[in-house]
C-alpha cells in the first residue's frame, strides 16, 4: 500500500490515495549578487533598487500550504530578518492552507510558500507568473542556487521561473541502535543497495518475548517511486507499465515479505520507530524536528545513507523542495520580492540550516555542511550521510488527472496482498489510467 511519510503528515495523507506525492502531481544583504546599477532617471546617484522600494509602511499577506514553515520558522527566518533590513515591510501569515477558499472570500495573498509539486494548483488559480523580471530588477544572483532546484521549477513554465526555492528535503536511513545491539547485528552503513538493506533487515526482523521487531520500512512504494522520479502520468500518457515501476513494486513486496516484517495495520511508521521502538530501520525523509522532540527522548538512533539501486549508486532521490513566489495580483511586488530575497540570503539560509535542520538551496557547501549545528539532538549523529547521495530533478507534476494515483494504489494493493501478479497490476493500472485520461481530455469525466 502507498503509505506516506512522516516528515509531513498532510503530504502523506494525500499521498495515500491520491496523485500528488510521488505518483501523479507529475527549495537584502547577501541575497543579491553585485551592486545595483544606478537609475538613469531624476536621481542618478540613487540605486534603482532604492527608488523601486517605497519607505511607506507595507503589510504583505503570506499564504502557505505544505510549506513546512511553522510559527518559530516564520518568526526567526522571515519576520526578524526582514524587520532588521526593511522595517517598513511587515508580513502576516494567513491562517489555514485553503488558498482557493481565501481567494474566493476576497483575500488574495502577496506571497505563497508551498511544496513545488503544488505549483499547478496555483497556476489554475491564476496566481503564478514568471518572476524573471523581478529577479533581474533586484539583481538576484541565480548562480548562488543549486541548479537542480531551479531546473525543477522551470519545468512549470518553459523559459521562465515562477518561484524560488528556500529549503529542500533529503532522504536518509534512520535506524534504532538498540535493536541492532540487542540481536548482535552490525549497524547499517553508507552505500548499501536496497538488496543489501533487505538482507540486513532479515537479521533483525523477529519476535522476541512477545514483541515483534520489524527490520525495514520504506515509507511505501510511493516513496520508492520518488527516488527514481517516476510519476504515474507523464506528458499526458500513462507511465506505469514499464520496467522501472515493476522493479520498485517487486522491491516493495520483497521488503513486506520478510518474515516478521509484514506491515502493521493502523499504526503509523513514525510511531513504530519513535514511540513503540520496534522498527529497526526507516528509510524516509527529513524528520530531525520530530527526533528532537520530547517524544523521542531516550531513542538511541542514528542515520546512514539512503539505500540505492545498483545502476544508480549515487541517486538518493529526486528534488523535494519548498518554494515561494510573488503572486500575479500583488500590489507590492517589489516589497514581496524582498521577503524571498531575504529568506534566500546567505545569513538566513545559514540560520535555517543550523537551527531547523533543513537543507539550504544554495550551492555554498559551507552553509550546507552546518546542517543541524544548533540542534542538540543531532550532536554526534552521522550527518555526513546526507551529502553522499545526489538528487535528480523532479518530474513536472500535473493536477489534470486526479484519479491516476488512486487507480494505481488500488491495483498495487491487490499485488501486495497476492491477489494478482505484478504484470497484471501494471497492465490493468495502465488501461484504467488511460481511460481516466481520455475521460478528462474529452470532458466526459473528472
Amino acid at each position: 500500500m502507498f503509505r506516506g511519510g512522516w516528515q509531513d503528515e498532510k503530504k502523506a495523507d494525500l499521498a495515500h490515495g491520491a496523485h500528488r506525492h510521488g505518483i501523479g502531481h507529475g527549495a537584502g544583504r547577501g541575497g543579491g549578487g553585485g551592486t545595483p546599477a544606478p537609475d538613469s532617471g531624476k536621481e542618478p546617484s540613487k540605486p534603482a533598487e532604492a527608488q523601486a522600494l517605497s519607505q511607506e509602511p507595507v503589510k504583505l499577506l503570506l499564504a502557505q500550504k505544505w510549506s513546512e514553515i511553522n510559527d518559530a520558522d516564520f518568526k526567526n527566518l522571515i519576520v526578524e530578518p526582514l524587520q532588521s533590513k526593511y522595517p517598513n515591510i511587515q508580513v502576516e501569515m494567513l491562517k489555514g492552507d485553503d488558498i482557493k477558499g481565501m481567494i474566493a472570500a476576497g483575500t488574495v495573498p502577496d506571497l505563497v510558500a508551498t511544496w513545488v509539486n503544488l505549483i499547478p494548483d496555483y497556476q489554475d488559480l491564476d496566481l503564478v507568473e514568471d518572476m524573471t523580471p523581478l529577479i533581474k530588477k533586484h539583481n538576484l544572483d541565480l548562480g548562488r542556487f543549486e541548479s537542480t532546484y531551479l531546473d525543477t521549477i522551470r519545468g512549470y513554465d518553459k523559459g521562465g521561473l515562477v518561484a524560488l526555492p528556500y529549503d529542500s528535503n533529503f532522504n536518509l536511513l534512520y535506524y534504532n541502535k538498540d535493536i541492532f545491539d540487542k540481536f548482535g547485528v552490525p549497524y547499517p552503513k553508507d552505500g548499501m543497495t536496497w538488496e543489501e538493506t533487505i538482507e540486513l533487515a532479515k537479521r533483525v526482523s523477529r519476535e522476541e518475548q512477545g514483541v515483534r521487531y520489524r527490520g525495514l520500512e520504506t515509507d511505501g512504494y510511493g516513496k520508492l517511486a520518488l527516488q527514481l522520479a517516476l510519476p504515474a502520468v507523464k506528458d499526458g500518457k500513462p507511465n506505469v507499465n514499464n520496467e522501472l515501476w515493476k522493479r520498485l513494486l517487486e522491491l516493495q513486496k520483497r521488503i513486506e515479505s520478510i518474515p516478521a516484517n509484514e506491515p502493521v495495520p493502523n499504526v503509523h511508521q513514525r510511531n513504530q520507530f519513535m514511540k513503540d521502538r520496534t522498527l529497526a530501520m526507516f528509510a524516509t525523509g527529513n524528520n530531525f524536528n520530530l527526533l528532537q522532540s520530547d517524544a523521542a527522548k531516550g531513542l538511541n538512533w542514528d542515520v546512514a545513507q539512503y539505500p540505492v539501486h545498483p545502476d544508480q549508486p549515487d541517486v538518493a532521490g529526486m528534488v523535494d523542495e519548498h518554494v515561494m513566489f510573488v503572486t500575479k495580483q500583488s500590489k507590492h511586488k517589489d516589497e514581496a520580492f524582498k521577503v524571498i530575497e531575504t529568506l534566500t540570503s546567505d545569513a538566513v539560509q545559514k540560520k535555517l540550516t543550523r537551527a531547523s535542520g533543513k537543507l539550504s538551496v544554495l550551492k555554498d557547501q559551507g552553509i550546507r555542511k552546518e546542517l543541524g549545528a544548533d540542534m542538540p539532538a543531532l550532536t554526534g549523529k552521522h550527518l555526513e550521510a546526507i551529502f553522499k547521495g545526489r538528487y535528480i530533478p523532479a518530474y513536472t507534476a500535473t493536477n489534470k488527472y486526479p484519479d491516476a494515483g488512486k487507480i494505481l494504489n488500488e491495483q498495487v494493493a491487490k499485488y501486495l496482498k497476492d491477489e494478482q501478479d505484478v504484470n497484471t497490476t501494471l497492465r490493468t493500472a495502465e488501461e484504467a489510467i488511460q481511460n481516466h485520461i481520455r475521460q478528462v481530455d474529452t470532458g466526459t469525466g473528472k
